[in-house]
């Protein structure tokens, strides 16, 4: 291993470390309780290394948000999804890491502190959206392009069907849990949701 390789490892590491720790205190102290000081502290680093990392909060909320959503990128992989293949059966491979972040009880938490500070924090709104729904929006849209190429889909606009279909989700898996605490959601109702999900959105795009 080459000195700079090693080095690029070390700050890597680090910025690892400082992304977990942050979320930590986030998700137990709040986006405005979180002092950049304590998550440095929490993640083991000086307040000078955690600034040379990420200039500000904010930033470093982003990267909390952008580090969720690739490691449920990771384990549920949408990329390269066959087009020939049935489209619900293409559907719900495309789907799985987005339904598994919604799903997810930290990712609801992060939520929560972005409902909670919206009024101080009007920016953090676009965070989710921004870093997780429109990945897979694009992702959706580029699937469903695909079957048009491949001949078993109409060439038109997917834009609001996409966004109907991610509505959908979005509902049940965190909109209908954040407003009602006692609200759960059981692998066998997970599916029963995706199923109704994924049959609205071929209903809608059989009638485009």
């Amino acid at each position: 291993m080459s000195l700079e390789t090693y080095r690029q490892s070390i700050r890597e590491g680090k910025r690892d470390a400082i992304v977990a720790a942050a979320q930590r205190v986030f998700l137990v102290q709040g986006y405005q309780g979180a002092a950049m000081a304590g998550i440095a502290k929490a993640a083991d680093v000086s307040t000078a290394t955690l600034y040379k990392h990420y200039a500000n909060k904010e930033t470093l909320f982003e990267a909390v948000v952008a580090d969720r959503i690739r490691s449920f990128d990771t384990a549920f992989p949408a990329n390269n999804v066959d087009p020939n293949l049935p489209l619900e059966e293409g559907l719900k491979l495309i789907s799985a890491s987005f339904v598994e972040l919604l799903r997810d009880e930290d990712t609801l938490n992060i939520f929560r502190i972005i409902i909670s500070e919206v009024s101080r924090f009007p920016e953090l709104k676009d965070k989710i959206y921004t870093l997780g729904r429109n990945p897979f929006r694009a992702k959706l849209i580029s699937f469903l392009q695909e079957k048009v190429a491949a001949g078993q889909l109409p060439n038109k606009s997917f834009s609001t069907a996409a966004e109907n279909y991610i509505g959908l989700l979005s509902y049940w898996f965190i909109f209908a849990r954040i407003f009602n605490p006692m609200a759960r959601i059981t692998d066998e109702l997970a599916e029963s949701i995706m199923s109704e999900a994924r049959a609205t959105l071929i209903a809608r795009l059989k009638a485009l």
